[in-house]
């Protein structure tokens, strides 16, 4: 029987992706939109129906409401009448005559408990479909046919939208089996220019106006399904392989700065940086202040340790979280945080807490044009976990749009690090050669000296 669909040569190849049927396929694409993400999806679950019969077959939205106003009509448009056996637009499912049903969900729906086989599934804007959804729920549903997956969706605006990091995960993994192993290919990116049937002078005129408002990263996400690590991520030009560097040692004549965010019931995470007479920022050691079991240590014990690193160093400023500096830290006793440093002989100054100076200095420092003026040394993986996974709070996000003045902001989790990182940012400390202005003013004070004794 003849469904009245003519893939184009991209879709065309998502569907040979996934033949042949119930082999165990998952098959990931991203695109812009206007490419046919829908009509593609819809189509392979209406010809797996016909073909297969007695299949159990899936359509999941973010919502119900999400999965009835994109698909349902467009299942009706493909579907040969003849093959309606029955259509439950309350329930939002289609029975053929040969016993495949087809149903259209919302990832709340409680149909998931009942624990029935798939042959077939279709997960649509899947990158903001919670990941537990998949595997905790519908993938072991699949196992009874060996039944195959199809995950499709573009880039959310990640300032609105959670971004499931998990399928970030499994879409680059896929990728790199595919390029590296040489798999058969199971991620697809495509841009919607890629559909031969859309207005392609409409979409460049759109882009062109999006690119006069400076929005060159909106229309990456929305016409090309740029994917999309990068998206959500708070630094999102932060790249492992231009940011971070083999150590070395630090020449003697550069500036050292350290800092430290503590907390009244957890360890103490510590951040130095070198500044070279470039100006350019090294963070070469990181350390979370716990024993070995993971409980924290004292300050007086952090503060033994601080001095064992630095033994053989001169740390010109030390930068602490002015928050939790004066609180006094229950496990250790009465005294403030920055009183028993200062007792231990490290002395600490008030950090600049403010996250729109932080986010801009290290915009700029990211920058490769002409080169990152920041560096991490591969040493220090705790910090360069946390920036891969330092992301925007979609609440706050959505919330700043409707009260004026309210700034995005991140999502305060696992960013010890980057808080010291912050501290030491917005103190825009100087290089200033010590060694040199010490040799300055010794000479300055011998020739007064000099003036003196005539």
């Amino acid at each position: 029987m003849r469904i009245k669909y003519t893939p184009h040569e991209k879709q065309r190849l998502i569907h040979e992706a996934l033949r042949p049927y119930c082999s165990g396929k998952e098959v990931m694409v991203v695109a812009g939109r206007r490419f046919g993400k829908t009509t593609l999806a819809v189509n392979e679950i209406i010809r797996r129906a016909i073909e297969t019969p007695n299949s159990r077959i899936w359509y999941v939205a973010p919502t119900k409401d999400q999965a009835y106003r994109i698909a349902w009509r467009k299942m009706l448009q493909y579907i040969p009448f003849e093959m309606i056996s029955k259509k439950r637009e309350d329930r939002h499912s289609i029975e053929l005559t040969n016993g495949s049903i087809i149903e259209l969900l919302g990832v709340q729906d409680q149909v998931f408990l009942l624990g029935a086989g798939l042959h077939f599934v279709v997960f649509d804007e899947f990158p903001t479909i919670p990941f537990t959804v998949w595997l905790d729920t519908i993938k072991p549903m699949l196992s009874d046919y060996n039944g195959d997956a199809l995950f499709i969706g573009s880039v959310p605006d990640p300032k609105v939208h959670n971004i499931t990091r998990e399928f970030i995960d499994m879409f680059e993994l896929k990728q790199r089996k595919h390029l590296v192993d040489g798999e058969p290919q199971t991620a697809f990116t495509f841009a919607s220019m890629d559909n031969p049937y859309i207005n392609h002078s409409k979409v460049k005129r759109d882009m062109e106006e999006l690119k006069q408002m400076g929005r060159e990263k909106d229309i990456q996400r929305i016409y090309y399904g740029g994917y999309v690590r990068e998206f959500g991520k708070v630094f999102s030009t932060f790249d492992q392989t231009k940011h971070v560097v083999n150590p070395f040692d630090i020449p003697g004549n550069w500036v050292r700065v350290m800092a430290v965010d503590p907390h009244p019931q957890k360890p103490i995470f510590a951040l130095w940086i070198a500044i070279d007479p470039s100006n350019e920022y090294w963070v070469y050691r990181e350390k979370k202040f716990e024993d070995n079991d993971g409980n924290p240590l004292t300050v007086q014990e952090a503060a033994a340790v601080i001095k064992l690193l630095e033994a053989r160093e001169t740390v010109r400023v030390r930068l602490i979280d002015p928050t939790f500096a004066r609180v006094e830290q229950k496990v250790v006793g009465t005294k403030s945080v920055v009183d028993q440093f200062s007792e231990n002989g490290l002395f600490f100054i008030n950090g600049n807490r403010d996250f729109m100076t932080f986010y801009n200095e290290m915009t700029n420092k990211l920058k490769d044009v002409p080169h990152p003026t920041i560096h991490i040394f591969r040493t220090c993986p705790g910090l360069i976990s946390q920036l891969d996974q330092y992301t925007w709070d979609s609440y706050v996000g959505a919330k700043a749009r409707e009260e004026r003045g309210v700034k995005d902001k991140p999502k305060p989790i696992n960013d010890d690090f980057i808080s010291c990182l912050k501290y030491i940012l917005n103190a825009r400390v100087p290089y200033v050669d010590v060694s040199k202005t010490k040799t300055e003013l010794t000479t300055r004070l011998r020739a007064r000296w000099a003036d003196m004794q005539i």
